[in-house]
């Protein structure tokens, strides 16, 4: 490229409701002698005029013309600009586009569009969307410095990246002429490129100007605004290094009142807890100056970290103490811990190009999510249920043949929006933990340290950072992690007993069990964590790095991958499988919590896949009838879960079996446990309850659902007790599923005007969980009427494709519905979502047959690695059937669980 930014300064006009204005001044390096300029501009954004001054001349722009596919636009100049600096001067406007959620788009406060005569705006740029908003260099290692200024109408709060600089009125809203922006040029008297075709602006004369603070370098995608009527709560914190105060706000829509009723105080009190650990763990002091949170409406993402105005969707923001529950709370607390990790990390030091996307993502994830919320709720135990909800749902998509390596090349700038799953955050999570227990915690912390100074401000890659690592640690990281890290997949370590020693051998772990020779070429080098249960000798570590390998066996019952800080599964004999099981189950078992958690997961994982019949994995859950931990019982539990789904077109009573063995291993549970929290009940106790409740009312345990009746009903006068919002989807989904079309009309009035996200959340589990046909078919029309907000629709589709009595119309629906669905989310990240949630849980291969045929002859460029995905889950699910159907039956006859025997609440046989 010829030139390349130096600086930007940008202003704005946000004209409600038709669009946005611009006017850009770009300070270019220009590098070579060049009569052309190549910048970023997408639909859209239509440029009207242009001129660049080089020496102090003005050069006309001859002509402009607009690659699409590229979003690039080149700009044909008068004559040739010489090396050094140059100011290329660009004015735009853009019209509103309807349903859309990314670069800067519109959103009515009530939720519809048609009838709202109010609104606000917000950006979202990650990955390649700043090019929608203003003409720029879109690209994550052209930084640049922004100066930026919002014109917008009176009465309105403007927020950027850094803290204002200036606030003024600002007569008819006209933009600032300066030395380079002539009143000419603002006119469109000079450097036309095109008419305006806005419809109207504003109906107001009174306008404001809000001038921010210029910016530290840094790249389009991190550049962020908004403007709305909004209200806010403050903090502080006092930065460790620098004493400065840094001042910190969180702000919503004042109409919706989130914030007054105090929804925002704990992501605002995480964020002041955050912060300052990220200061001590790096060293470097935060340097925007504040830091603000912001509620956002129709959200395409979770969360995004744009340096100094994190925007966040409400679930993963907004908490209310009384009616939220425990898990809201926890993931209001991850989010903004894992966004406030990417200020220094992707945000001081970015990557290079998306292709290193993961590393941002699994290091926000591991030092955000496990490491600071570790400090800041110990209670918690975040290394344990890292392994459930991190590390577990990693590997399910990275056991497909279909799954892709860690670091995913990205050769096409519309392939990056298929870099953000889970692979990228949570299997990059799990193989820097792995690195950490390789390495320790502080090498690891010092080492990211050091790069992060290294490159302040700057742009780097993995190998930069394993440099750093390597220089702390003494070991060559790069070699270490290039097999887990480059290629796909992962491996399972199974282990041969032969007495005096064991022999272990790797090969690739696919779900469908059936490796081919090319699928299985990767050799990782695994640290296998080996120890005699009970021993107080030191674990060893060795280094498998060959298909086979042979050691001394260890004596009495062994472990491999002790504490599971190992990517990988552990396939033992069966005979010592029964051992560990017996082990694990004794009362101050010498098992960690992590090692039961990694022994159910893996036997649950290997049964799926046909290394080990499903019935090892019901002996297992047997076996572990003494222990009381609640992330074994959530492995359990999700055991259960996936079976049903899988069996889910099976005759009533084999499903009727299933059902009650689940009762005989959560009914005695609920006799312990309750329904109620108590007062001295801590955080993991509540979790432990709201399992208990979910999987004995799945599993349709009268007195469950005798509790859930009266639950709902508290619901609706507002007598909701602590254990009823923690359960609160739980109870509306069974509600609804066992109850008549009253059930369901509440649940849409509780959708429509929704207290909190979870609330919300709960009703979409209700209107997707009716038995009905025609109620059903109701909620599949809410998807077509404008009735379902567009961050919403996912959301609807995954669960109306969990319901077993709507699975088939989602598919249904799907196929009439795509071309609108198609144009709505094309360049979103929601769309693979969207396209993979409406057949995934389909369950033969004549489905995968007929779902593939549908997309035969269509543009699936943009979403092909779910879609395949989804395809080979389908596949893989449906070998699962065939393979063990017959065997659980008999294996549910033989235990006392089929319908002719059933067992009753207290697991003795009726």
């Amino acid at each position: 490229m010829a030139v390349e930014p130096l600086h930007y300064d940008l202003t704005i006009k946000t004209s409600f409701p038709a669009g946005y204005s611009g006017v850009v001044e770009i300070t270019l390096n220009v590098l070579e002698p060049t009569s052309s300029i190549e910048i970023n501009t997408s639909n859209p954004l239509v440029l009207l005029g242009g001129a660049v001054v080089s020496n102090e001349k003005r050069i006309a722009i001859t002509e402009s013309s607009y690659a699409e596919e590229e979003g690039l636009t080149t700009l044909k100049l008068a004559e040739e600009i010489q090396t050094g600096e140059a100011i290329l001067v660009l004015r735009w406007e853009a019209a509103f586009e309807k349903d859309k959620m990314i670069g800067y788009y519109r959103v009515a406060v009530d939720g519809q569009e048609e009838s709202s005569d109010d609104f606000f705006a917000v950006t979202q740029f990650q990955p390649i969307s700043a090019r929608k908003a203003f003409p720029c260099f879109d690209h994550p290692a052209k930084k640049a410095t922004f100066s930026i200024s919002l014109l917008s109408p009176a009465g309105y709060h403007s927020l950027s990246n850094m803290p204002e600089s200036s606030r003024e009125e600002a007569s008819n809203g006209v933009f600032k002429a300066t030395k380079n922006v002539t009143a000419d040029f603002l006119e469109g008297k000079e450097g036309k490129l095109a008419e305006s075709k806005l419809v109207r602006d504003c109906e107001t004369k009174e306008w404001e100007r809000v001038e921010f603070k210029p910016t530290p370098k840094m790249s389009t995608y991190l550049v962020a605004w908004a403007v709305g009527r909004f209200e806010s709560i403050e903090s502080s914190y006092t930065s460790p290094i620098t004493n400065e105060v840094i001042p910190l706000r969180i702000f919503g829509l004042k109409s919706q009142q989130h914030i007054s009723k105090g929804q925002g105080q704990l992501a605002l009190d995480t964020l002041a807890a955050s912060l300052p650990l990220y200061e001590k763990f790096f060293g470097i002091p935060y340097e925007l100056g504040k830091h603000d949170l912001l509620v956002v409406d129709s959200f395409d993402a979770g969360a995004m970290e744009n340096w100094g105005l994190t925007t966040l969707r409400k679930d993963n923001i907004l908490w209310d103490a009384k009616s939220s529950g425990s898990t809201a709370q926890r993931q209001v607390v991850e989010t903004v811990a894992h966004e406030a990790a990417h200020q220094f990390f992707g945000n001081l030091v970015t990557l290079t190009w998306w292709d290193e996307l993961w590393l941002n993502e699994s290091f926000a994830t591991l030092v955000g999510e496990i490491l600071v919320v570790d400090k800041l709720y110990p209670e918690w135990d975040a290394h344990s249920t890292f392994l459930k909800f991190h590390r577990s749902p990693a590997l399910q998509l990275d056991s497909l043949q279909s799954s892709h390596p860690i670091k995913m090349s990205c050769e096409k700038e519309s392939e990056v929006s298929q870099s953000f799953d889970v692979i990228c955050y949570q299997k990059g999570c799990a193989v820097l933990k792995m690195l950490i227990s390789i390495i320790g915690e502080g090498k690891f912390l010092s080492g990211t340290a050091d790069y992060l100074k290294a490159h302040t401000y700057g742009n780097a890659t993995a190998k930069d950072l394993w440099e750093s690592l390597s220089k702390k640690s003494g070991i060559d990281v790069e070699s270490l992690l290039d097999s887990w890290i480059n290629k796909v997949g992962f491996p399972v370590v199974t282990i041969e007993d032969n007495g005096d020693e064991l022999k272990l051998r790797q090969n690739r772990f696919l779900s469908s069990g059936d490796v081919n020779p090319e699928d299985d070429a990767t050799l990782w080098t695994i640290p296998l964590t080996i120890a005699s249960v009970g021993s107080s000798a030191k674990p060893q570590t060795i280094m498998l790095s060959t298909r086979e390998l042979s050691i001394k066996r260890p004596e009495g019952t062994y472990l491999v991958n002790v504490g599971t800080v190992g990517t990988y599964r552990v396939a033992y004999p069966p005979t010592h499988l029964a051992r560990l099981a017996d082990e694990a189950n004794k009362p101050g078992s010498k098992l960690s919590l992590c090692d039961r958690i990694g022994l159910v997961q893996d036997v649950v994982t290997l049964s799926e896949a046909g290394y080990l019949s499903t019935t090892a994995a019901f002996d297992l859950f047997l076996r572990l009838d003494k222990d009381r931990e609640f992330l074994v019982y959530t492995e359990i539990a999700d055991g259960f879960r996936k079976i049903l789904d899988v069996w889910w077109e099976q005759p009533q009573e084999v499903l009727e079996s299933l059902r009650s063995f689940a009762r005989s291993l959560f009914g005695p549970l609920v006799e312990e446990l309750g329904f109620e929290h108590g007062e001295e009940d801590d955080s993991t106790k509540k979790r432990f309850r709201t399992l208990v409740i979910a999987a004995s009312a799945a599993a349709e345990l009268p007195s469950t659902l005798e509790w859930i009746r009266s639950s709902f009903a508290g619901m609706l006068t507002g007598n909701m007790s602590p254990s009823a919002a923690d359960a609160a989807l739980t109870i509306v989904s069974e509600a609804v599923w066992h109850g008549t079309e009253r059930e369901y009309q509440i649940s849409h009035q509780i959708y429509s005007n929704a207290p909190t996200p979870q609330h919300k959340l709960a009703a979409i589990a209700g209107l997707c969980g009716a038995k009905d046909a025609q109620l059903l078919q109701r909620t599949a029309m809410m998807l077509t009427t404008g009735q379902v907000a567009q961050e919403d629709m996912a959301k609807f589709l995954y669960c109306l494709a969990h319901n077993p009595r709507s699975r088939r119309l989602v598919w249904e629906f799907f196929k009439q519905a795509w071309p609108g669905l198609e144009q709505q989310f094309k360049g979103s990240m929601l769309l693979g979502k969207i396209a993979a949630a409406s057949f995934e849980s389909l369950s033969t291969e004549a489905d995968a047959d007929m779902v593939e045929a549908f997309f035969a002859d269509k543009e699936t460029g943009d979403f092909q690695q779910p879609l395949e995905q989804g395809l080979e889950s389908v596949r893989s699910r449906s070998m699962w059937l065939a393979r063990e159907t017959q065997k659980v039956q008999t294996w549910l006859e033989e235990k006392g669980f089929s319908s002719r025997g059933e067992k009753g609440e207290d697991g003795v046989a009726q």
